[in-house]
């Protein structure tokens, strides 16, 4: 959790004398290359540092969060997110729905920390990067848990109950090692097992009086008169859970008179013949030189604070805890060696939350807890005072959509967490359509199957500009590979009129020169893809005409192809090759042409002649051609005529 700058050489001696520049590869990447400044107005002259040779280095920041052990954390979390934002939008603010919400964040927290501890335990992966990861959510979730209970909690129960779950949870040693002597039902030398007394004080501590009173039962001297009092007297301190069946009043004059007893006992030496269960008493009626003594026995000042108001201020509200909490650092001597971790539960404290959403920014785990802290703060009104005073309208809506671009920026960095970033950028209001149009297209695909689901979350949001952009890369990828069936489908998706248009001419001119059609199975199954443009258009019906020929359907063939010649479609360099294709259907035994369907062709063809230069191709076919339909026109009109009479 450290926000020191990290400074990286460059070991270039060009760079060191000419200097660096550096320019952004992709969204994580940067690289650096030796550049010589240069002002507008100074005279081009051959630079000193020619001939030499040049290095590039490219630098990426280091991203935690890119760790395949956080995969199921990223994943579960972008779930909950989602879930909240539906929440929100379907109906009205519940804050017990936003305590369920954080819950299920704090569990995703401890399920990924439970999966890295068992990683570290099977020595699967870097030891030093598994502690690390490990340290990092550990305090994560001892901040998010404070957090829930100082800021998104809404409950009338006794304040203190909540601190005593957080420290409970966080420090469980205490737990274990009572339930280890419980289980073992016995104390065989307790006075020399160190441990048992530092246990019946650290469950004193934690506010578990009834493990205390049962670890006590377990002492070979349980059933003496001191023994038997101390148990007494634990049992009847007031109970905090039912502090709110009653009033304040009621309970700190319940809390004052039982300290009274309990103190009176110790100015009468009751306990005096057992130091250790004097300790405990002095403890419980506060004094502070066994508070001072008992310092050594808790990890941090927190854990220390929170036993120390369970017997000095369990009334404690929220509004005094960050002034208690600075008497306890000052108490335990480590105002000097307060750590990032200490500042942050310290903020939390003071009720500070500006100051916790600034000093959570510095944890190194590069913005999921923030982004998602941010954005429950948000839900649950708790970043309503920022906006509250003049010109602070909507200071609230721009730290949290700054958050969610920040993150969900850097996971569209990674080539297959770019969807999880997108769903964050979809909740950015102002940037966030902007920050998605500008990303989108940057995205590394290597396989048409990523290129899909790029342009299908592109059509989502009705991005077409980077949908047809995309298709059209991939169009002229797959031509360069000679792949013409696939840069055609590629262009069908595009919905590009002219782009559809370059393809098609490309099937065209290459059936021209080299007279067999690609892909003829697609060209025919192009369905309603052909209207895209009326190139499209002719190349898919020319392709019907030949399916059509080669299942010697000639009459169907011939009315095809005469309506192909008299469209406005065809393309000037694709005349000279229907009259040929007409030429065996003229000279065929069946009758294919009517007389209207050959003065058609015959007016075509003479029109054509005249301001195609394009029939010259045909050379000496034009009078086979003409003959062709002489012929058919003969025949087409004694048929007809015969058919009259």
């Amino acid at each position: 959790m450290s926000s020191k700058e990290t400074m990286i050489l460059i070991p270039n001696d060009l760079c060191k004398r000419s200097g660096i520049s550096a320019s952004f590869i992709s969204m994580n990447d940067v690289s650096i290359f030796p550049y010589q400044f240069k002002k507008l107005q100074q005279k081009d002259t051959t630079t000193p540092f020619h001939p030499t040779n040049t290095s590039i280095f490219h630098i990426r920041k280091e991203v935690i969060l890119y760790n395949e052990v956080l995969r199921k954390l990223l994943n579960e979390s972008n779930g909950i997110f989602l879930n909240l934002q539906t929440l929100m939008i379907s109906k009205r603010v519940d804050y017990e729905e936003l305590v369920q919400v954080s819950l299920q964040y704090r569990s995703v927290i401890r399920e990924c920390l439970e999966n890295l501890q068992e990683d570290l335990l099977r020595n699967n992966g870097d030891k030093n990067e598994l502690e690390s990861l490990i340290m990092i959510f550990y305090s994560i979730e001892c901040i998010w848990h404070l957090c829930e209970i100082l800021f998104i909690k809404r409950t009338k129960e006794n304040f203190l109950l909540n601190l005593l779950n957080w420290v409970q949870f966080h420090f469980p040693k205490y737990e274990k090692k009572s339930t280890e002597f419980l289980n073992e039902n016995n104390i065989l030398n307790p006075d020399i097992n160190q441990n048992y007394w530092e246990t019946v004080i650290g469950t004193l501590l934690q506010g578990k009086l009834d493990v205390t009173c049962s670890l006590l039962n377990l002492h070979p001297n349980s059933s003496s008169v001191d023994f038997q009092m101390v148990i007494e007297i634990l049992k009847s301190f007031p109970n905090l859970i039912s502090s709110r069946k009653h009033s304040n009043t009621e309970f700190k004059l319940r809390f004052k008179h039982w300290q009274v007893e309990t103190r009176s006992k110790l100015d009468a030496k009751l306990f005096e013949g057992n130091t250790c269960l004097e300790f405990l008493m002095k403890l419980t009626v506060g004094d502070e030189n066994a508070w001072y003594q008992v310092i050594g026995q808790c990890e941090t000042w927190y854990e220390f604070l929170v036993g120390w108001l369970v017997f000095n201020e369990p009334l404690v509200r929220n509004f005094e805890l960050g002034r208690l909490a600075k008497k306890c650092i000052h108490m335990m001597g480590v105002k000097d060696k307060i750590k990032h971790l200490d500042k942050v539960i310290l903020a939390a404290m003071e009720g500070d939350i500006l100051q916790v959403m600034k000093e959570v920014q510095h944890m190194n785990e590069n913005g999921w807890f923030v982004t998602h802290l941010t954005d429950l703060f948000y839900h649950s009104g708790c970043l309503d005072i920022l906006d509250k005073g003049e010109g602070n309208i909507g200071l609230s809506d721009r730290l949290r959509e700054s958050q969610l671009l920040e993150y969900g920026t850097l996971m569209m960095s990674h080539t297959s967490l770019w969807q999880l970033g997108l769903s964050y950028l979809d909740y950015c209001p102002t940037d966030g359509l902007n920050t998605i149009a500008l990303l989108l297209p940057r995205i590394k695909s290597n396989n048409e199957l990523k290129t899909r689901k790029i342009i299908k979350e592109a059509l989502k949001r009705d991005m077409f500009d980077i949908s047809q952009s995309m298709c059209k890369i991939q169009s002229n990828i797959a031509l360069t590979r000679k792949r013409s069936g696939t840069a055609l489908n590629w262009a069908l998706k595009s919905q590009d009129a002219n782009f559809a248009s370059q393809i098609a001419d490309k099937f065209l001119t290459e059936y021209v020169k080299k007279g067999t059609l690609k892909n003829s199975d697609l060209l025919y199954n192009l369905g309603p893809g052909m209207l895209v443009s009326d190139r499209l258009t002719f190349l898919g019906k020319y392709s019907e005409f030949h399916k059509i020929y080669a299942e010697k359907k000639y009459k169907e063939a011939g009315m095809l192809l005469v309506s192909l010649i008299s469209s406005r479609i065809t393309p000037k360099y694709f005349w000279p090759t229907l009259f040929i294709d007409a030429l065996p259907l003229l000279e065929s035994d069946v009758l294919v042409f009517s007389s209207n369907d050959t003065f058609t062709l015959l007016n075509f063809l003479e029109e054509k002649l005249d301001i195609n230069r394009s029939f010259a191709a045909l050379e000496n076919k034009v009078e086979l051609i003409r003959l062709g339909l002489a012929r058919n026109l003969g025949k087409s009109l004694t048929f007809e005529a015969q058919h009259l009479m």
